[in-house]
């Protein structure tokens, strides 16, 4: 069917002219909506339209222009009793550089003159009125034109069409012009097109995907896609009774920044860290090409060149005995019955009534108030989920479909069971030294995998305080801390550290001396309730020192040892935690001195047979020590006699030969010089003496290995 799409411009003149260029109508493409959505921890979400279509379809979908890369890479298609054609999307160039010959001359200030410029040559039909001309455009001129008399302004243009008819050539005032209109249906085909890469232009922030089934009968086709969204979040309640079951209360929180509204959707939320990235396939990728200048003949062408380590299970039944542990019924999530929170806060006021039992009934009768509420409120929430395992992650299948409009954020029941566990106290001296920390280990006995969130506790009706825990698997359990324990008086003595010899051995000539370094760290808790306690004591686990008391800790995790200590009320209780490290210390005895040699013989640790090679590795030393120092001392009087020679050759220089005391310095030189013949004599057997001493002391201390 034919129409006309028509473009309107103001001219300088003040008329106006409309150039009519001939289309095809088209039928504006149907849309999915939206059934399913999927939500994952990783920061996307999995959205499913399904609708039904018969025959051929077109369908089309919008996205923001950041979203295209994720639906390239993750477009699923579904056509059960048909056929999916190729998908169709805007090509990610910039406008001006898809528009082509005609289109290049359209602009937001371009006159319609500019326009019919770029036709040089075309036909087109030019209406004047009633009148109509039929020619091929030769150009568009500018014509001066003489202003009326008594008009005192300047001389003003206008745009003048020459148009080649079958009669002849004919000018035509644009001005005057009500309709031009193209008759090469190419020229107009293209213009029109140019004007719809201009429009989209407007809304340049979104791209439209095209969808193509084909077939006969009617049916339900699908398409599936990964969009970014923000991830959901989950936040509990923990309401903890003196007489009642430990309850959790899960809620998953979910936004829509999507562009459309939700309506009867089906939400899942899938707690998982599958892996997810983004990649440019929507830009256009060009491989840069050289500008090659025309060959000459014969010139050459271009060339081109180249959590806790042991799983313990807690189950009903496996308590120690003498521990007050809180049980619930393990199964599938559901509301529990109902039923209030029993407890008392304690008497008195601020010190100003004092604690009447009157005033002791009304403070109950307020906080059963209190609690019976809280109870009802949380009773009264069902779980909107069905849990179940997808392979390594874990799926919330919410019931009921939701509606939920874009920019809103919606909170979804997701948990709501009672649940096993026991009350501790948790002391961790890294922590805080002088306090303890009131704390639950919750046992995941829902059979739901949970997300990590934030916990709020609520114990004997009241507000107890926060906390938070990691991803927690069913069966297994996690510590919380949610308040300061007043009731427990902590203490932690420092530690006393002892050292004992294990062995003393000799390899090669290094002594290798073991020792066992022992460190003895006391705790100290003093319960001032009317309960018993457990207490949990937390303590760095490291590598280096082995737990030798108690000889196994209650739970040990990557980085921590946890010992359980029970309080009785009113009472004190000690914990003692022992570790030993092991340490080798290396001595090389032929840097040693005999005085340290001389102090592991006295070691009542060395073996006999090490005792007897020290021994004589003493004597070895002795001698070589003993021929050095004799050595030294023949040395020491050589140079002596040296000193005292030089002195009198300089007085004997300044007397006569004849003089007396001449001749007497000349005797002393004399018995000198055959003293220093003597000690030469004797350093030379003392040097070989002493080098043999020291070869026999380095053979014995190559060959020394004892234990």
């Amino acid at each position: 069917m034919q129409s006309a799409l028509g473009v309107r411009l103001w001219l300088a003149g003040g008329a106006i002219a409309l150039l009519s260029l001939p289309t095809i109508a088209q039928e504006a493409p149907a849309t999915l909506p939206v059934r399913d959505v999927v939500l994952f921890n990783s920061g996307v979400g999995y959205f499913q339209r399904a609708g039904r279509v018969e025959g051929e379809a077109a369908l089309e979908l919008s996205f923001r222009k950041e979203q295209i890369n994720d639906i390239l890479k993750s477009l699923v298609l579904f056509d059960p009793g048909g056929t999916v054609r190729p998908v169709t999307y805007q090509a990610n160039e910039p406008i001006s550089r898809r528009l082509r010959n005609v289109g290049g001359a359209l602009g937001p200030t371009v006159s319609l003159a500019d326009v019919l410029r770029k036709f040089q040559g075309a036909r087109m039909r030019v209406e004047v009125g009633a009148d109509a001309s039929e020619g091929r455009l030769v150009s568009v001129s500018m014509q001066a034109v003489t202003p009326p008399l008594g008009n005192n302004t300047n001389p003003i243009t206008r745009d003048v069409l020459n148009l080649l008819t079958e009669t002849g050539l004919k000018a035509i005032p644009l001005d005057s012009a009500s309709q031009v209109r193209l008759l090469d249906e190419r020229l107009a085909r293209e213009l029109q097109e140019s004007l719809e890469l201009l429009a989209t232009g407007l809304d340049d922030d979104r791209r439209s995907v095209q969808l193509r089934f084909t077939g006969n009968a009617a049916r339900e086709v699908r398409a599936g896609y990964l969009q970014e969204m923000p991830v959901w979040k989950t936040t509990y309640r923990l309401v903890l009774d003196r007489t009642g079951k430990p309850y959790l209360q899960g809620w998953a929180l979910v936004e829509n920044t999507t562009d459309e509204d939700w309506q009867n959707v089906r939400l899942s939320l899938v707690s998982g860290r599958p892996v997810s990235f983004i990649q440019d396939l929507y830009q256009p990728l060009y491989v840069p090409r050289p500008i090659v200048q025309p060959q000459l003949v014969g010139s050459p062408l271009p060339q081109t060149y180249g959590e806790r380590l042991e799983l313990q299970d807690r189950a009903a039944g496996e308590a120690d005995a003498g521990r007050p542990v809180l049980r619930g019924a393990a199964g599938p999530p559901g509301p529990p019955g109902p039923r209030g929170m029993a407890g008392g806060f304690g008497g008195g006021g601020f010190g100003m009534r004092p604690a009447t039992p009157q005033l002791l009934a009304e403070s109950e009768l307020r906080r059963q108030n209190i609690a019976l509420s809280l109870g009802a409120a949380v009773s009264g929430v069902v779980a909107q989920a069905a849990g179940a395992e997808r392979g390594d992650l874990f799926e919330y299948a919410i019931a009921q479909p939701i509606s939920l409009a874009k920019s809103r954020a919606a909170m979804v029941p997701i948990v709501t069971a009672e649940v096993e566990g026991q009350k501790v106290s948790i002391f961790d001296p890294a922590v805080d030294s002088r306090r303890a920390l009131r704390g639950f280990r919750l046992r995941n006995s829902t059979g739901l995998h949970l997300a990590g969130g934030p916990i709020t506790v609520f114990q004997d009706g009241i507000y107890a305080g926060d906390s938070q825990i990691e991803q927690l698997q069913p069966k297994e359990d996690r510590l919380l801390s949610y308040a300061v324990d007043l009731d427990l008086v902590t203490g932690v003595e420092a530690p006393k550290f002892r050292t004992e010899t294990l062995s003393i051995v000799a390899q090669g000539g290094v002594l290798v001396l073991s020792h066992k370094l022992h460190r003895d760290t006391t705790f100290t808790f003093r319960n001032k309730s009317g309960e018993p306690r457990i207490v949990l004591v937390q303590q760095a686990v490291e590598p280096e020192y082995k737990l030798v008391e108690p000889a196994q800790p209650a739970e040990k995790t990557a980085d921590h040892y946890r010992f359980e200590v029970t309080v009785p009320a009113t009472q004190t209780a000690r914990l003692l935690v022992r570790t030993e490290h092991v340490q080798q210390q290396r001595v090389i005895l032929r840097a040693s001195t005999l005085e340290t040699i001389e102090e592991h013989v006295k070691n009542g640790r060395i073996s006999e047979r090490l005792r007897a090679a020290l021994k004589q590795l003493v004597v070895h030393k002795r001698r070589v020590a003993a021929l050095g120092s004799a050595r030294s001392a023949r040395e020491g009087e050589v140079k002596a006699i040296d000193e005292e020679q030089a002195r009198i050759r300089m007085n004997m220089a300044q007397l006569d030969r004849t003089n007396a005391l001449y001749i007497q310095y000349v005797k002393k030189l004399t018995d000198q010089e055959a003293r220093i013949e003597a000690l030469r004599v004797e350093m030379a057997r003392l040097r070989a003496e002493e080098a043999t001493a020291q070869k026999e002391l380095t053979d014995f201390l190559d060959h020394l290995t004892a234990e």
